[in-house]
């Protein structure tokens, strides 16, 4: 064990080499398709397409906006700086869920719950987390597992995620912070610090495996759980390294394209596609520091060369899309590869006795 996580160690230091180093600004694809991943357990389903949509525009709701809310927790995780504590761990549930679930967001569960059974009563319920009296004080010594020093970055990462989960501290959106936690670990510990390992990808491709990892940890087994982290984690660098290779190979193609002069903004705008895949006139104008006119011709120009597709976003507003940076988004949330079915125990929301 000791070994492959070193090997899965010195695996994100090279992804990480490979991103800090990065000209093209692939921190925000990766940052997207991690946030999709991660909610996909959740039945929590869209396309690179739709949340680019909702972010940059609004109006799509639904799945989208979830995801949405769940690159701002990411956001959020990445961002912190400093020790854990439970403040942060409610600053990112509350960026998760206030714009669906804001009764709930950014608050410790304040009742008891269960995953699976019946509604009423935790009868041949598939988990029972500890009483919502017990949460602060498992919270506390969560938190202060995560600054021991005598465990390797992913084994620590590993056991905190499963200890969350088992914990359960929130109504909802418990497995999309506990994911935003790893995050956080692995920065604490110098990895994934230029841009967020894209490990959801692979850590949910098989959700069987995960969900009967969890549940040896909860047996007292904690193997399974680190067994599983370590070794998403370094297919997970590996993923990233391809998605920088692939981001990159996009826009030298696109360069090829370009035949306008110089002193258009077309390579500017094909740059900012590449963290942005679609724009409409406004906001590019706006980025580039260019009139409205010089973006709405270049997009024309861009459009013909086939860089990007126009088309109507919503009534009375166009906006241009760049399908190789939006099918690249998708195939990373996919692990590169088509994810398995889910188990029928995936996505469980937790059923509260309210009342009780």
């Amino acid at each position: 064990m000791a070994a492959r996580e070193a090997s899965a160690v010195a695996a994100i230091a090279r992804f990480d080499q490979d991103s800090g180093a990065a000209l093209l600004p692939y921190t925000a694809l990766l940052l997207r398709s991690e946030s999709s991943a991660s909610s996909r357990i959740e039945r929590l389903t869209s396309s690179a397409r739709k949340v680019i949509e909702e972010e940059s525009f609004g109006g799509i709701g639904g799945n989208a906006r979830a995801v949405v809310a769940n690159t701002r927790a990411m956001r959020e995780a990445l961002a912190h700086d400093g020790a854990l504590s439970t403040g942060s761990l409610l600053r990112m549930h509350e960026a998760l869920l206030r714009p669906h679930a804001p009764d709930v967001a950014g608050r410790l569960r304040d009742e008891p719950i269960w995953i699976g059974g019946g509604e009423h009563a935790p009868v041949d319920a598939l988990f029972v987390p500890p009483v919502h009296t017990r949460v602060p004080g498992a919270l506390d010594d969560l938190i202060a597992f995560t600054v021991r020093t005598d465990l390797p970055p992913l084994t620590r990462a590993a056991i905190a995620h499963a200890q969350l989960e088992t914990i359960h501290p929130f109504a909802d959106g418990n497995g999309r912070t506990g994911r935003a936690l790893i995050h956080v670990l692995l920065r604490q510990s110098g990895l994934g610090v230029y841009a967020p390992l894209p490990i959801s990808a692979v850590l949910l491709a098989d959700t069987s495996t995960y969900f009967h990892a969890l549940d040896a940890y909860r047996e007292g087994r904690c193997e399974a759980v680190i067994d599983l982290v370590v070794d998403a984690a370094q297919e997970a660098a590996d993923l990233g390294l391809r998605a920088g290779t692939s981001l990159r190979a996009v826009h030298e193609h696109w360069e090829t394209l370009i035949t306008s002069r110089t002193g258009t903004p077309d390579r500017s705008i094909v740059r900012l596609l590449l963290s942005q895949p679609v724009l409409d006139v406004a906001t590019t104008a706006r980025e580039l520091g260019v009139s409205e006119q010089a973006a709405r011709r270049a997009f024309s120009r861009l459009e013909s060369a086939g860089v990007v597709v126009g088309y109507q976003v919503a009534r009375g507003r166009r906006a241009w899309r760049a399908p190789d940076v939006l099918d690249l988004m998708d195939d990373v949330t996919a692990g590169l590869r088509r994810p398995r079915e889910p188990c029928p125990a995936g996505g469980a929301r937790a059923t509260a006795a309210r009342g009780r």
